[in-house]
């Protein structure tokens, strides 16, 4: 996965994908923006045939910094992966 952070700071971050599925980042936007403190958190896809994605977090940095809900995002993403395996493994 080709990864760059665009921009940091407290109550903003912007990502930018190149080639990835643009599903992932749209889950973790969905996610991000039920975090108590995110004000926005969304996805552009720059045009389908460069596959390069931006993902943006603002939030309010007195509740969540928009890096920790980005982590937040994931954590709870890799647990409902998780928990999904483990169901379909049952069936």
């Amino acid at each position: 996965m080709e990864l760059k952070i665009v921009k940091r700071s407290n109550d903003y971050l912007e990502l930018e994908a190149v080639g990835e599925d643009p599903a992932l980042f749209d889950s973790l936007s969905e996610l991000a923006q039920k975090i108590d403190g995110v004000e926005y958190a969304g996805i552009t896809i720059e045009h389908p045939l460069t596959r390069k994605i931006i993902m943006r977090i603002k939030s309010n940095p007195s509740k969540v910094k928009a890096e920790d809900a980005l982590r937040q995002a994931i954590e709870e993403l890799k647990d409902t992966s998780r928990e999904l395996r483990e169901k379909f493994e049952k069936i």
